[in-house]
């Protein structure tokens, strides 16, 4: 009997991406098919309207009309277009997107192959079209202007440049999640994010004393001196290739063209080697059995919780602190604070939004810091410790007490890393008035309210496997990650509507109080909606059960 013919690179890329449309569209008994294909749909819609508008800024008579802006513009869109796909992983704390060699291992398929299809599958998600539209409306605009000597090599350089982006995407993804697999993972970000403050506090700041000349002669009154010198510097590093490629075949000079896509082809097999040694380490490390530990010396910190509601609350607690994404979710509102102030972004929201800036900004990271904390545990409230809802089923206790208790745990994290952001903001910036910070830490109050409760039900009707060892995490559902979105987007709009209302002068103790009442509110429709949550989940529970813990 012939043995069946090993399927073919495509039919593995094939493979894959009906498995990621799958996990997108939680395929399963119960699920609403057309409510996933809407959600697959519109959260990559906003990515439509980015390329049109970027599509007509390519074509103002103005722009036209320069010898600088065109350029300045793709290239300025090809860096942040970069930067954004490479620290994606750690601003989303992203973990979910490791699992293909543990799926695979025993296919067909060598590890290297796998990677390579995995990482051109990812560039055919919701999230990869979003980022990539502005350049894409931009590009085709430039090209509908400027002839250019080839367009197929422009298609060239496009692929290559995306290429680019997803293999240094999953170098950053692969050193993330090899930081959270050590067991000092907490000292080792925490000794990074130190290393990143005290090294971005050497880096002069940018200058931005242009931005009044902008504000009282407008654009003419610019140096373009400056804007030159900053399209040539991003057309020199490698995400800039593209930009100045297409430039140069707009000044029909292919062989420079091709230079740059071959410097795109270059750097990007080399983050594609990075990433497949980082892989590999990981999965070597997984697969490892660990030292012989010895008996904790530490104290049992249950030996003085006095009621059955405090052990859980206790037990809950030690295991957010101990979950590596939580770690790691905790670092990013201080990074890009760190950022923020390194690129002098702060000086850019005065200028566009006067005294309310710092309200804006210290409210944003701190409903940031908040919300990735709060939404992504208490969506999957029942997996993210492994199998801990086991143990809870077999024990003599009531499962609304866990719910409980797990709400308030997630809730009190959530605070509490917003206030740590606040007091960072006011100390490393020195900005920020006593009604500044009422006003972020009210609108966070209102916040998690609305992100418990739709947590609750989410997490009941979208229940996800975790595995605390990180060796594989199921997505979570993109209809439960829009929903997700539209629950904080809810809970953020008080603070929203309160800093619009108060306008350049800068919020008012009303608007504090305005926020709070909201919060209030909030907190009334959390807890209308709990009583519903336990009945459903008393219902449900041998659904959540086979969910959370099947192989």
């Amino acid at each position: 009997m012939n043995r069946p013919a090993v399927p073919g690179f495509f039919r593995y890329l094939w493979l894959l991406w009906g498995l990621r449309f799958n996990i997108g569209l939680n395929q399963g008994p119960g699920k609403s098919r057309l409510l996933a294909v809407g959600s697959f749909i519109a959260s990559s819609a906003p990515g439509l309207f980015f390329g049109l508008f970027f599509f007509a800024l390519m074509r103002l008579k103005p722009v036209v009309e320069s010898d600088v802006w065109p350029y300045f513009i793709l290239n300025l869109l090809c860096f942040v277009t970069f930067s954004v796909w490479v620290t994606w992983p750690l601003l989303s704390a992203g973990v979910d997107d490791h699992s293909e060699l543990s799926r695979y291992a025993a296919f067909p398929i060598s590890p290297f192959r796998l990677l390579i299809a995995s990482t051109v599958a990812s560039l055919f998600e919701p999230r990869a079209l979003v980022f990539y539209a502005p350049l894409t409306g931009a590009a085709l605009g430039f090209a509908s202007v400027y002839p250019l000597w080839a367009p197929w090599l422009a298609v060239v350089l496009y692929v290559l440049f995306a290429f680019l982006c997803a293999a240094w995407s999953r170098v950053a993804l692969y050193a993330v999640i090899n930081v959270l697999r050590e067991k000092r993972s907490a000292e080792i970000m925490g000794g990074g994010l130190l290393a990143f403050l005290v090294a971005a506090s050497f880096i002069p700041p940018i200058d931005t004393s242009w931005l009044t000349a902008v504000g009282e002669d407008g654009v003419d009154a610019l140096d373009m001196s400056l804007i030159i010198n900053a399209a040539v510097a991003l057309g020199r590093v490698p995400p800039g290739f593209f930009g100045d490629g297409l430039g140069q075949l707009a000044w029909y000079r292919p062989r420079v063209a091709m230079a740059e896509g071959l410097g795109l082809l270059f750097f990007a097999a080399m983050g594609m080697a990075v990433a497949y040694a980082l892989l590999m380490r990981f999965h070597r490390q997984s697969g490892r059995a660990g030292p012989q530990m010895k008996d904790a010396k530490d104290k049992n910190p249950f030996e003085r919780t006095r009621t059955r509601f405090t052990t859980l609350v206790t037990r809950e607690a030690l295991d957010l602190w101990r979950n590596p994404r939580a770690r790691l979710l905790a670092s990013v509102p201080f990074i890009l604070a760190i950022l923020l102030k390194l690129l002098s972004g702060r000086d850019l929201f005065v200028f566009l939004l006067g005294g309310s800036a710092d309200a804006w900004l210290m409210g944003g990271l701190c409903i940031y810091g908040a919300v990735v904390i709060a939404s992504t545990f208490s969506q999957n409230t029942f997996a993210y410790d492994g199998q801990g809802f086991a143990a809870f089923l077999a024990a003599p206790l009531d499962l609304a007490d866990v719910l409980r208790a797990k709400n308030q745990v997630q809730a009190t994290a959530a605070l509490g890393m917003a206030l740590l952001v606040a007091v960072f903001y006011r100390v490393y910036f020195g900005f920020g008035t006593a009604v500044d910070i009422a006003c972020a830490l009210a609108a966070v109050l209102g916040v998690v309210p609305i992100l418990m409760a739709a947590g609750n039900f989410l997490s009941l009707y979208f229940p996800v496997k975790f595995h605390a060892s990180l060796k594989r995490r199921d997505k979570v559902p993109l209809t439960a990650s829009m929903l997700g979105i539209f629950a904080a987007s809810i809970g953020c709009m008080p603070f929203g509507w309160a800093l619009k209302l108060a306008g350049k002068d800068g919020p008012s103790w009303q608007s504090a109080a305005m926020i709070a009442l909201c919060a209030a509110l909030n907190l009334v429709i959390y807890r209308g909606s709990l009583p519903l949550a336990l009945r459903l989940l008393d219902r449900r529970r041998e659904v959540i059960l086979h969910a959370v813990t099947r192989e």
